[in-house]
């Protein structure tokens, strides 16, 4: 058990921070809808000759983007009362489009969604899952104090926490991010493969506690693939278990909300499209 209940065991997760790029918004197959935004789309442009929708398929996975871009939210809320408020902003987004903002007050915000069944439900059905998101920061505390915040992503379940708790989770920890820690939009990703029973190197848990330590832990009885196997909430927080903040001005923003899944080899069927053939994913 590594400090502040993170497992440092086996497991294979990716961490990706890049710099902003554009996305475009793809809402998965059949029911393909494409808007472009920015000019993240070097997978698509590669097969030239094929359509959105048909390099997808060839990958073999299916992929969802809110882009907020049509005036819907898409299920995703944010801190919302006496602090502030978090509303989707026509012209605060990736270049210049829409994006989810939130200007609240209070110890740690959270973006959530717990509606829409293309980033909740039973993730253990597909080989592999990769969430991202973009985020860019203007204010956390006192302007000028370089003041950090945890900000992680969370896979929620409310039925497996134990008395006294709201939900039990298995959470990544992207990194400690600020209004100084970069300029514009940045994209934090997470791949979760599902075949992982314990929490994965980077991951830790909640719903529990160490009785010795004290600290955050899974349930007992809950593993890693208990909680990915029942997501009924996805989180981009800043409320790091076993952390306690002060009271502070928050001005974030959200935009190209990305999950995409990865069906198990099984799964896969060869796609012929334009003499182009899509090959299944072996392990």
């Amino acid at each position: 058990m590594g400090q502040y209940g993170i497992t440092q065991g086996a497991g294979v997760v990716e961490h990706q921070a890049r710099k902003k790029r554009g996305l475009a918004a793809i809402e998965s197959p059949p029911e393909q809808h494409i808007r472009m935004k920015g000019i993240h789309m070097k997978l698509i442009t590669a097969l030239i000759g094929v359509s959105a929708s048909a390099a997808i398929a060839l990958a073999g996975g299916s992929t969802t983007v809110v882009d907020f871009e049509d005036g819907l939210t898409h299920g995703w809320e944010g801190p919302q009362g006496f602090g502030g408020a978090t509303m989707i902003d026509n012209t605060y987004g990736v270049g210049g489009g829409a994006g989810f903002r939130t200007q609240f007050n209070d110890f740690g915000i959270a973006f959530t969604n717990s509606t829409n069944a293309n980033f909740t439900g039973d993730y253990t059905q597909f080989d592999e899952v990769t969430i991202s998101v973009d985020l860019r920061i203007d204010q956390i505390g006192f302007e000028g104090l370089g003041i950090t915040r945890p900000f992680m992503l969370e896979l929620r379940s409310h039925d497996l926490g134990d008395d006294g708790y709201p939900w039990a989770s298995a959470f990544f920890l992207f990194d400690w991010v600020g209004a100084d820690s970069f300029t514009g939009y940045q994209t934090f990703s997470a791949t979760i493969d599902t075949s992982a029973s314990d929490l994965p190197v980077g991951w830790g848990g909640y719903g529990s506690f160490d009785p010795n330590t004290f600290e955050s832990i899974l349930p007992d009885g809950v593993n890693f693939s208990d909680i990915l196997a029942n997501v009924d909430e996805i989180a981009f927080s800043t409320l790091l278990p076993d952390f306690f903040f002060t009271n502070d001005d928050y001005d974030m923003t959200i935009d190209n909300v990305t999950i995409t899944t990865i069906p198990v080899p099984g799964a896969l069927a060869v796609l012929s499209i334009g003499g182009l053939v899509g090959t299944r994913r072996r392990r």
